[in-house]
């Protein structure tokens, strides 16, 4: 038996943390029970199985160490295949707002940047979940079937006015008293509904995108667009790992607090880099004045940088004027990435 195939069977009687699987998780292995007719089959696949039992044994820290080590020994299987996976990629983070709806011009505009890039050869990478995290891989997904197929799958997931926007911002509002809620769990799987056909008649041809998303935000879904997930217990690793292996870049579409984490996280990250590799591109999706009026992170990364602030922050209002900022540094990543890639997988 692979450890694919023990992950798609096992929540362990003995507690219940998944065996560390020996590659990233296909969609179809985190949603091994979907049904469209059935609205409860979401709560009996392997990912939502997994959620529950996080919540039981006690999140984000483990009540017991067996647990605790449990869930260790799987994030870092799930960082080895995750650094196999992008060693040789052109790996482009694109972050934002988990409650961004779907058909607003936010998503279109980062399912059309994720389309581009993907097109141009660059590897997208997200945090997995709902909102800019799904567009993005929407995006990404449809870029072997071409701007009109793009088109039609971003009308598709629009469609119904009452599945445009994620349901649950709150994991209380899906688990009350350690179980699921059974109105919740149907409005959820509603949701999920399109994306999982949209999905299914892609399959054959989708193309390539990475989740990395965490049973820490358990109740938002892993969204089916991406072709594989590198799903973690621990969020922190999951936070970093994701800016780190970002190296071609990471393009910032609207969002709230967490993308604010990750912004000066990648900030961190860029502030510190080593003497012999160049610092990767912060994009700022800029509509609307997000980052510059909303939430005025700029000034603060002006005086961060300094003179260095034009080399790694470029702002963005329109989707083109972010994928040009990617693909117009790219060429003078490719000289240093190798020596980052090697630095941040092997450290």
């Amino acid at each position: 038996m692979t450890g694919q195939e023990d992950a798609e069977r096992s929540i362990s009687d003995s507690g219940f943390v998944l065996a560390p699987p020996d590659r990233l998780y296909l969609p179809s292995a985190l949603y091994d029970s979907w049904d469209p007719a059935d609205d409860r089959s979401l709560e009996r696949s392997l990912d939502f199985r997994t959620y529950l039992a996080t919540l039981a044994q006690g999140q984000p820290t483990a009540r017991s160490r067996g647990i605790g080590n449990g869930r260790a020994l799987h994030d870092a299987a799930i960082s080895f295949s995750l650094a196999a996976r992008v060693v040789d990629a052109r790996s482009v983070g694109v972050l934002g707002g988990h409650g961004e709806w779907r058909g607003s011009n936010n998503y279109d505009s980062v399912a059309q940047i994720s389309f581009e890039l993907s097109r141009q050869g660059f590897t997208i990478l997200t945090g997995g979940g709902p909102g800019a995290m799904e567009a993005a891989h929407l995006g990404a997904r449809y870029a072997p079937l071409g701007d009109d197929a793009l088109a039609d799958a971003l009308a598709r997931i629009a469609s119904d006015p009452k599945r445009r926007h994620f349901p649950f911002p709150h994991g209380t509002d899906l688990v009350i008293d350690g179980a699921y809620d059974r109105a919740a769990m149907t409005e959820l799987h509603a949701w999920m509904a399109p994306a999982m056909e949209l999905a299914q008649e892609s399959e054959s041809n989708a193309g390539a995108s990475v989740g990395i998303p965490t049973w820490l935000y358990g109740h938002e879904p892993a969204t089916p667009f991406a072709t594989e997930h590198a799903k973690y217990f621990e969020n922190s690793i999951r936070e970093e790992g994701l800016l780190t292996l970002a190296i071609y870049g990471a393009i910032y579409a609207p969002g709230s607090a967490g993308t604010l984490q990750e912004i000066f996280e990648d900030a961190n990250q860029n502030f510190y880099v080593p003497p012999n590799e160049g610092m990767s591109p912060m994009v700022f999706l800029d509509l609307d004045e997000y980052w510059t009026k909303q939430f005025p992170v700029i000034p603060v990364l002006r005086e961060l940088f300094g003179t260095r602030f034009d080399d790694v922050v470029s702002i963005a209002r329109t989707a083109d004027e972010a994928i040009a900022a990617i693909v117009t540094r790219s060429s003078g990543i490719a000289k240093w990435a190798a020596v980052a890639v090697d630095r941040k997988l092997r450290r």
